[in-house]
Parts: C-alpha cells; structure tokens; sequence
C-alpha cells in the first residue's frame, strides 16, 4: 500500500509538470469549464418558504399542493388593529379607507376579508338575505350599538375578524396560489356559482393541471407584503395601531434577514482571509491566487444549484461563507510547499512539481473526507438540508480542481514573487515555540492528555442529554422584529394565526349534506376547540357545518334554538341552494363544488413545530374517531411538525454515513485499518464536546445547527490528515516518534494554525447574523473546529507515542 501512495504523489509530481508545460492551455480548460457551470447562475432563485423545506415530490407538499389548488391559501397574512372604539364611527370610516386601500394597491391579492365586507346572513319574510356586514353603514349611534351587538354575538366572526371583548379586529388578506397571470387563466367567467350549477368545476380543474400553473414566487410575495407595509404605515398611529402577523411576512422577514447577512459575511470572509494571508505570505500571489480559487468554486456551486434549479435558502445561505474558509487551505498548503522549495532552487517547474507530489495527495484526501461529510446529507428528506449537501461537496471539489489545476498555471505565467514568507508574527517565535511546546507535553505525558481528554467526553456525554430539537423561524428572527411582536398581539387577542387543514371525504357527490356527516363536523369542532393549554391554544376550529347553522338560525326568526344542523338531509340541501343563491362565494373555502368533501381549518396560537406534534396527533385522534381514515390532514402546522421528524431523521443518519465514510478514507489513506480507526479519536472528540456545549447552553438542534456534527467532522479530519501523513513519513525517515512530531508540527503545524484561525473565523462571523440559528450554528461549528486542532496538536501526537513506543515505555 505505500508504494501505491508513492506512485500516486508521483503521478501529481508528472502533473505538476504538464500544467507547468502547458500553462495557457490549463487555464483556458480551467475558465471554460467555470464559464459553463456559471452560465446559469442568473437563474438562481431564493426561497424561503415553509414548502422548500421538501423535495418537489413529497406526498407530503404534493397533499399540500392539492389542498391548495381546491381551496385556495392557507396562509394569511392578519392586520390586526386594537383599538376602545372598535364599533365608533371614526374608527370605522379609518377600517373602511384602509381594507379599500388593500384590495386596489395590493398585487397578487386573492380577498380581503374584514367587518367592512364579511359575509353576513339574516332573514327577512321568510328569505335569506347574504350580504356584506357593512353594506347599510351605520347612520346613528343606535345602529352602530345594534352592530356592536351582532358581530360579538356572531361566533363565525369571534377570534377571526374580532376579538372576544370587542378590543382588537383584524383584516384578513390573502395571495393568490398562482401568478397573476396563471390566475386569471384559470378562473371560470361566472365563478364558482357556474361551477355548482353546470359541473364544470372537474373539467375546469382538468384544465389547470395540463397548464402546470406556477406557484406565487418568493418574488411575488415580497411584493404582496411589501405592499400592505406601505399601506399599513401610512395608517398606523395611536389610534390605529396596526400590526401584520402571518407565514407571508414570516417569509418576506426572513429572506430579508439572510440576504443582508450573506453579502456582509461574504464581505467579511474575504477580508480576514486576505489579511490572514498578507500575515502568511507578504505577497500578492499568496493573497489573490488562494482568494480566486475559492471565488471561482464558490460562483461555481452556485451556478450548479441554478443550473439544477435548487434554491437559495435559508440552509443553504451557509455555502458561500463555508467555501471560503474551506477551500482557501487547499491553496495554503500548496503555496506554502512551493515559495519554500521555490526560494531553495529558484526554478519554477521543480517547485510546482514538488509541491504537487507532496502536497497534492493530501488536499485531495482532505477535499474528500470533507465531501464526505457534505455528502451524507443527501439522505436528508429535508429538501434544503440534502441540496447543502450535494452542492457544498461539489463546491469543495471545484476549490481542489481550481487549486491544483489552475493555481499551478498562474504561478507558471506571473512574475515570481521578490519576497515571500511569514510576517515576524507568525516567523519562529511565539507561534512555534507554542506548537513546540503542545508537541513536547502530548509526547513526554501521552496519559495525561488522554486522561484529560476522557474527562472532557464524559461532562460533554452529559450535556448532549439536554440536547433538544426544534423548528420556529419566527423565533430565529430578533426579540424586537415588528413581524414577531405581531405574531405575541395576535396570539394574546385573535386566539393565533396558524393553522391545521382537514380534508374529509364523503365518497360519494352531495355525501357532505347527509346530517350524520354534518353532525361530525360540528362534533370536530366541538372537541378540537377543547384542546391545547396555555402555551398553546386552538382559538377556533371553523367547517361547513357553522355556515349551515347560522343559515338554519336566521330562517327561522333567528332564535337561538335553532343554531344547529337540520336533521333532515333536503332541508340542508334547500338552505345551501339559498346561500349559492345569495351571490355568495364563501363556499369555495370550506365544501367542493360536488359537496364530496369538506374543509375544516383549525386556527392556533404559534409555538415551536416540536410543541404541535402533541396537538396534531390528539386532532388526527379526533378525526380517526370520527372519520374512520376518510380524511386528510395537511396545512402550515403539518409541514412543520413533518420538518422536525426530517430534521431528527437527518441527524442520526448523517452523522452515521459521514463517520463511516470519513473512517474508511482515513484507513485508506494512512494505509492501515487500526490507524484509521485510531485517527478518529481526536476527530470525534470536537463533535461530541461541540454538542455538549449546545446541550449546557441550551440551544436548540434545529435547521442550521444540526449541519455542526458532519460538517465539522468532515473539517477536522482535515487537519489530521495533514498531521498523520506528514507524520507517518518524518517517523519512516527518523524513526523516532518525538522527532517525528516535532518535524510535522513545524512543517505542517503552522498550516493547521492557519486554516483551523480562517475556518473559525468564517463560522463565527454567523455570530453576527440577525437570525438566531445561524448564531448557533456559527458559535459551536467555531468551537469545535478550534477543540478539533487541540486535538490534531495534542490528542494525536499523544496516541502516536502510546501506539509506536514500547509497553510501559510512556509517562504518565
């Protein structure tokens, strides 16, 4: 196996002579390729909604898809206003102005919905009357007491349009599906009425789906939300005080958020990297070529994703800060072998050639094992998590493609540097005196670090015991974000915002009709309104069944006795037929246009996804009991709730693959089994003290923070590649092994230095993010990438000496 490993370095030795003596050729092959993968880079899309958390054909958004194509968005946004007079004049004429306001400067808008033009049913002489709550506007005080009276007593409009003590209304507004555009095609002249009457809605539905409409974009959304900002501002004042809770604003907060911190974190990455490199080489070379090869890879891997169309999300918004530190230590270690051969032969080739043949094995080990870690996220079902994974391993192999191809030809065709080499800080002073003094210590007390280090496993072991999950991007956004007080104001007052979405299905055409069915609803209701505690709360559970009893009340002088479903099947088909009739489209929200099935939307309080799963299943309980399976369940909360089990999932698997993928490199790379698996020890060790420290600071494991282990893993491993190949060959050639550490650490020990400084610089300027997760995961990837070197200077030279010394040979 040795000779293997030495007839490869070899083979990077010949080509490191072949860029040499073809230097324009390598970089045209080299720019050719980057212009081709960059091509679509203008593609590149963002998203962050709740649905780019799945793949494209997830039963689950495939459910949620056809959910939404038959009853329109489940997401809204509320502009909720409190005010002490709701029901006066002033305050009405203001709500009037603002809801026309919405409807006529909104784009992609499908409804407004407030006590301006809510649905209201009475009767009168026997006939049912629909119309909008407001169309005969209150002339006197009597008339707005007498509005007053109705809308509290109306339990359609309670914790929806209005609170419970009259104190807070909310104006509901909703995006369309689809483009504008694809809306317009799609809708039927006479609407849903024509649909009822002639049964056309199947063909109708039939047609939409061979056009393959095209969802609102994030885009689009942006600009809906931006609009009702701009509406909302120019009303808010004390005394109208209006708030925007909802996924939409959710969304729009959050792209926000991330596509200010990538250019600032990008900015930042580039600009310690160039330092750290002025500090190392004090060249120009040694700065631009690193900085245009992780440039080139970085724009690469993103064009990739558009060119496949995977989004920009709030996962992958990781990427370029990543690529940055990563793949400017394939160049270091490169650079650094060629200015010192080149300063001691002053030939060019040779120095290319040499540093090829030593360094080239081990970046490209280093770029796998990394890869590997990336890689064992595409088992991921969450969409985001999986694209990280395949996208960050690509980027990491182009920054090697780009350093060993294109880095050697621009060294060959630009001037050689007049000078090169550290800054006084970083020549042999305190920097190496430190690398001398870890090597001495792990090699003269190998017990003692090993001992010190079992310590550190087992108060980290228990802090991965109070590791938690969790999924809530409102709580990722900052304590004083507008939209994330917004959401506590509706949640105190409108009884929540968020929502699970049953679909139940009679089987048969008109099965919605039959009293039992309807009687179940009503039941649904009934007991889901029983549900939750004080962090979370189900405010109002709404079906068909509520519309077919106000319609039964009013027919019947309004009495109160009379608010239940008719037991006779006719008689709830006759007072439907009078509601269609009405003008009407209420029902498209809740019932088919064949009453096969109906819709029940249970609205909450928000919390964290891991606290709906409790609800969700006592609902899915509920609806099992009354519904015998003849139901689906899907909705906002749902996707969440599914996004946790993704996540969980992803974390046990992911870090199971990368730990065998990287082992077996390591035992193939060190060319024996028992020390590959011997180098893992000081690379799983970061791991599990990174995640304790998650565990005794109490943050959480969520979308962002569950990449620390396999990607960490994954740049740890570099390092101890580094150390152990160069390790193994000071150790052939000397044959001792304190010499043999102290050769590697003063070779190889200042790169370690250097890459492990950049790598914990570009994680912990997520610190700085405005989104909370990314903090997280910022601060302990920093860590354990600072504890993964103490262990490559410490651990490992530590295990060397106890592995290659006689039995009871080393000292305590």
């Amino acid at each position: 196996m040795k000779h293997i490993i030495f007839r490869i370095e070899q083979r990077f030795e010949r080509f490191g002579r072949l860029v040499y003596g073809n230097p324009w050729k390598t970089i045209a092959a080299a720019l050719l390729l980057w212009a081709a993968m960059t091509w679509s880079l203008p593609a590149l899309v963002v998203d962050t909604s709740n649905e780019a958390f799945f793949e494209k054909d997830d039963p689950v958004l495939l459910a949620y898809d056809e959910f939404r194509e038959q009853y329109g968005r489940d997401e809204i946004v509320m502009a909720t206003i409190r005010s002490e007079i709701v029901f006066e004049h002033a305050f009405l004429q203001k709500l009037k102005a603002f809801h026309e306001d919405l409807e006529n400067e909104t784009p992609h808008l499908d409804e407004v919905i407030s006590l301006i033009n809510a649905t209201s049913i009475r009767g009168e002489e026997g006939k049912l009357i629909i119309e909008e709550l407001l169309e005969d506007w209150p002339e006197d005080e009597e008339a707005v007491a007498r509005l007053k009276q109705r809308v509290l007593s109306n339990k359609g409009y309670r914790n929806l349009l209005v609170s419970e003590d009259g104190t807070h209304t909310s104006v509901i507004v909703r995006s369309n599906v689809h483009s504008s555009s694809d809306e317009e095609s799609m809708m039927p002249e006479d609407g849903f009425d024509q649909a009822f009457e002639s049964g056309e809605a199947e063909t109708e539905a039939a047609g939409v789906e061979e056009e393959q409409l095209d969802r609102l974009t994030v885009e689009q959304n942006g600009e809906f939300v931006y609009a009702l900002r701009d509406i909302a501002a120019r009303y808010r004042g004390e005394d109208f005080p209006v708030v925007l809770g909802g996924s939409p604003v959710m969304m729009e907060d959050l792209k926000t958020a991330m596509m200010g911190d990538v250019p600032v974190f990008t900015g930042i990455g580039i600009g310690t990297i160039g330092m750290l490199l002025l500090l190392l080489f004090r060249n120009l070379l040694g700065i631009a070529l690193p900085l245009l090869t992780v440039v080139l890879s970085l724009v690469s891997a993103l064009g990739l994703m558009a060119a496949f169309g995977a989004p920009f999300t709030l996962v992958t918004q990781v990427l370029p800060s990543f690529l940055l530190a990563v793949g400017v230590g394939y160049s270091v270690h490169l650079l650094t072998i060629y200015f010192h051969q080149f300063q001691r032969t002053g030939d060019k080739g040779k120095a290319i050639a040499f540093a090829m043949g030593h360094s080239g094995l081990s970046i490209l080990m280093t770029s796998l094992t990394t890869a590997g870690g990336l890689l064992s996220f595409t088992s991921s079902k969450a969409a985001p998590i999986a694209a990280l994974g395949v996208f960050g391993a690509a980027g990491v192999l182009l920054a090697v493609f780009f350093t060993l191809t294109l880095l050697p030809a621009l060294l060959t065709v630009l001037p050689a540097p007049q000078k090169w080499g550290p800054s006084r800080v970083l020549r042999v002073s305190l920097v190496d005196r430190v690398l001398s003094i870890m090597g001495e210590f792990a090699v003269n007390r190998p017990w003692t670090v090993v001992s010190a280090s079992i310590m550190l496993s087992l108060l980290a072991g228990i802090g991965t015991t109070q590791l938690r999950f969790s999924h809530d991007p409102i709580a990722w956004l900052p304590e004083d974000n507008s939209m994330r007080q917004a959401t506590k104001v509706i949640d105190r007052h409108m009884k929540g915002a968020a929502t699970v979405e049953f679909v139940v299905n009679s089987g048969v055409e008109d099965g919605v009709k039959q009293p039992a069915l309807m009687n179940r609803l009503e039941a649904f209701n009934q007991q889901a309104e029983q549900l939750g505690d004080e962090t979370l709360l189900v405010g109002k559970s709404s079906s068909l069944v509520d519309t077919v009893k106000e319609i039964n009340k009013v027919l019947n002088e309004d009495r109160d006795e009379f608010y239940s479903v008719p037991e006779d099947r006719k008689l709830i088909a006759q007072e439907l037929v009078l509601f269609e009739n009405g003008g009407s489209d209420d029902l498209e929200r809740v019932v088919d246009s064949q009453y096969t099935e109906a819709r029940i939307t249970v609205k909450t309080t928000w919390t964290d996804a891991n606290q709906y799963a409790g609800l969700l299943d006592q609902l899915e309980q509920t609806a099992e009991n009354l519904f015998a399976g003849d139901y689906m369940v899907t909705g906002l909360i749902p996707l969440m709730v599914r996004t946790v089990n993704y996540v969980m999932q992803s974390m046990l698997t992911s870090y199971l693959i990368a730990a065998l993928v990287i082992t077996a490199l390591m035992m193939l790379l060190l060319t024996s089994v028992s020390m590959g698996l011997w180098s893992m020890i000081p690379n799983f060790l970061p791991i599990l003290i990174g995640l304790g420290v998650m565990g005794m600071l109490d943050l959480p494991l969520d979308m962002a923070s569950i990449l620390v282990g396999s990607i960490a893993l994954g740049l740890a491993v570099d390092d101890t590649v580094h150390f152990l190949h160069n390790f193994r060959r000071y150790h052939h050639q000397l044959g001792e092994v304190h010499e043999a550490v102290s050769q590697t650490l003063h070779t190889t020990g200042r790169a370690m230095l250097f890459t492990t400084v950049v790598l914990a610089i570009g994680f912990f300027t997520y610190t700085k993010s405005s989104l909370s997760n990314l903090y997280s995961f910022g601060l302990i990837t920093g860590i354990t990438i600072i504890v993964a070197l103490l262990g490559d200077l410490l651990l490992a030279p530590a295990l060397m000496t106890l592995i290659h010394q006689p039995r009871g040979s080393a000292k305590p």
